[in-house]
């Protein structure tokens, strides 16, 4: 069979080949001189959480590649449970690889008193081999491969949450009582990793906080009874009502946040205002109207003096809610919760406690610590706030008056009965006799005498600079001690071995079993 042989010939081209090759040229040209599409924001469903000045925040590096929850879950009231599944976005954002990947089980721990088991937990559309510790607080997943830093994976995880029925009253965290239900941390949480690629599983105590959690986003639908009136760490994109049922579907939108919190009660009113474009609210049980409405005006004035002090508030609304906490509070990002007794007996408390619950939206929400080794970073720096908003609010001698009774006398008090420590001890190294007024009392005061080493003007300079530098990150003892040096040009490493590393009393501490 003979083969065919082709060859190329030399045309030269048409006029209207010319023609046609120059239109086309100038379209692409014209095209290309057309402005381009914007881009929609990584981030762009969370803006409705922000205020709309202060939306360029979700761009920080900080937040870039953060972990992300799509969570979807159902109450039932009638079997104390939570259902739900969650999708979690996880990037290695450490510069070690990772084997494994950890997620948190709050309500497992003793003073949660609840159980929350992960019935599927995938990786990537495939099926994730997982074992639980010892405390069933944490569970370990086995990745397939090694996952480099810059990569991600996405996590599917069905969970089942019960909650107990607390039949007393008392300093209750999770769980129901009397129809209020409080459901902080229900969902499995990412754990934090450690540079080297291990990862943080302390377990907190009963007496101080116990997450340890990276910044993130949330978007949640979650189904409850249309009796219960919803209050929540997020904003409410959406709701959805079903005819042929009595529930009702919240759409929840978190901007960056370090955990999602529901609660929920029968019997809530609530009082509103807008302050600088933030929605602030106060839920109150019915029947402590006089109270509500104290709450209120106490986290508008603090939510006021942190915004001038720090910097303003981020977020586009703030939330005070009554709960069954007794006499004590509890933070959670742009929601607080306020024990019962406050509203009532031990009313007189109430402004304090909020004044410094109000706070934790800039020292814990926003500039993050681990809260388990170094407690005294965020709560001794929340406490020494309230006297920024009693030197505003009622003038120096009144914030002067908190700093001598509130701080001095019981560090004075504990100090002879032999109970002094370092502020830089993990909350287990403390007592129930100095837990508090050591990482709270004595941590105020070692702002305060910062303060006057630096003078007024300094100090401040410094916070703003710790918050702008550590906003949405998890910040060190020793990060800190880096900003003050930086920004003041002083060496304060006196300060802080005496006070934090050391002990202007050094005494002993007595060990966890004698607690």
């Amino acid at each position: 069979m003979a083969t065919q042989a082709f060859t190329r010939t030399k045309k030269e081209p048409t006029r209207q080949t010319v023609l046609f090759l120059l239109g086309f040229l100038v379209l692409l040209i014209l095209g290309g001189c057309r402005p381009s599409q914007p881009t929609p924001a990584p981030w762009a469903e969370q803006e409705k959480a922000m205020r709309p000045a202060y939306a360029s925040l979700l761009s920080l590096p900080a937040l870039h590649r953060a972990p992300s929850y799509r969570i979807r879950a159902a109450l039932d009231l009638s079997q104390r449970r939570l259902t739900g599944e969650a999708h979690i976005r996880v990037t290695n954002r450490t510069q070690h690889p990772w084997t494994t990947v950890v997620l948190r089980l709050y309500p497992n721990l003793p003073h949660y008193g609840g159980r929350m088991d992960i019935t599927l937990l995938q990786a990537d559309a495939s099926p994730l081999p997982f074992t639980y510790n010892e405390s069933h607080t944490a569970a370990l997943g086995e990745l397939p491969k090694l996952l480099e830093p810059g990569e991600e994976v996405d996590l599917h995880v069905r969970f089942v949450t019960r909650y107990r029925t607390w039949n007393l009253k008392g300093y209750w965290l999770f769980g129901e009582r009397e129809g209020l239900l409080n459901l902080p941390l229900a969902y499995p949480v990412l754990a934090v990793p450690n540079e080297d690629g291990t990862w943080k599983v302390d377990e907190g105590i009963p007496l101080g906080d116990t997450l340890v959690a990276e910044s993130s986003f949330y978007h949640a639908w979650v189904t409850v009874p249309a009796t219960m009136t919803l209050v929540s760490s997020a904003v409410v994109s959406a709701t959805q009502t079903y005819t042929d049922t009595t529930a009702v579907t919240y759409e929840l939108i978190s901007g960056p946040a370090r955990e999602l919190t529901l609660l929920l009660a029968p019997y809530y009113d609530v009082k509103q205002r807008t302050v600088n474009d933030v929605l602030v609210r106060s839920y109150h049980f019915i029947g402590d109207d006089e109270a509500g409405a104290a709450a209120l005006d106490y986290a508008s004035a603090a939510l006021q003096v942190y915004s001038r002090h720090f910097a303003p508030y981020p977020f586009a609304k703030m939330d005070i809610a009554e709960a069954m906490l007794l006499n004590r509070g509890m933070e959670y990002p742009t929601l607080t919760e306020l024990g019962e007794d406050l509203y009532g007996s031990e009313r007189r408390k109430l402004e304090f406690l909020i004044a410094h619950e109000v706070a934790h939206q800039w020292w814990y929400n926003q500039v993050g610590n681990d809260q388990i080794r170094e407690p005294w970073l965020d709560e001794g720096l929340t406490e020494y706030s309230t006297y920024y908003y009693y030197q505003d609010i009622y003038g120096r001698d009144d914030a002067e008056a908190v700093l001598h009774n509130r701080w001095e006398i019981p560090l004075r008090y504990i100090r002879n009965k032999g109970l002094d420590a370092p502020l830089g001890l993990p909350a287990k190294a403390y007592t129930r006799e100095n837990y508090e007024t050591i990482v709270y009392g004595k941590g105020a005061l070692f702002f305060h005498t910062l303060r006057r080493r630096l003078g007024d003007t300094v100090f401040e300079q410094v916070l703003r600079e710790y918050l702008k530098r550590y906003r949405f990150r998890i910040a060190t003892g020793r990060d800190f001690q880096r900003v003050v040096e930086e920004v003041s040009g002083q060496d304060v490493s006196d300060l802080f071995e005496t006070w934090v590393y050391g002990s202007p009393n050094p005494t002993h501490v007595n060990p966890p079993e004698d607690r």
